[in-house]
């Protein structure tokens, strides 16, 4: 089993509340995580630090920038890095999305999540293998609910 520091994160997400309650979570499961609300400034981030993360995790519906553009600029910047979209809207037409096909997206994960089910995400095995799915989880509790 993979140990969790072994797994640098960045959250990217411009609601306040969930990229702090991500980083919280991850950071106290032993994770190290950086998050930002603000997809430039991540990029900009990112781009000075390419080396430490292993997994990026961004909110698909960001003003300034979409999850998807930040995707296709870390991977073209990385092509190792597991990356990860969150959302609460409808994913149907996501897969044939060419900016999706071309970022080589590990997995969607539809909003709200578990937070247990977050960190399982990102160790599964299947996703290290890069394969691409869309995990939606039914009848989910409020996500404050979960800490």
């Amino acid at each position: 089993m993979t140990s969790n520091r072994l797994l640098s994160i960045l959250i990217v997400d411009d609601e306040v509340e969930l990229a702090t309650l991500y980083r919280s979570y991850l950071e106290t499961a032993g994770y190290d995580v950086v998050s930002f609300t603000d997809p430039i400034m991540a990029l900009e981030y990112y781009k000075q630090n390419i080396p430490r993360f292993t997994h990026v995790l961004t909110d698909l519906r960001m003003p300034q920038m979409t999850g998807l553009d930040l995707a296709c600029e870390i991977r073209w910047l990385n092509e190792k890095v597991n990356l990860f979209l969150m959302t609460a809207f409808e994913i149907k037409d996501l897969v044939n999305n060419r900016q999706y096909v071309d970022a080589h997206i590990e997995m969607v994960i539809q909003k709200p999540m578990r937070l247990k089910s977050l960190q399982e995400y990102l160790k599964n095995p299947i996703i290290q293998n890069n394969t691409n799915s869309i995990m939606m989880e039914k009848s989910i509790p409020k996500i404050r609910s979960e800490i």
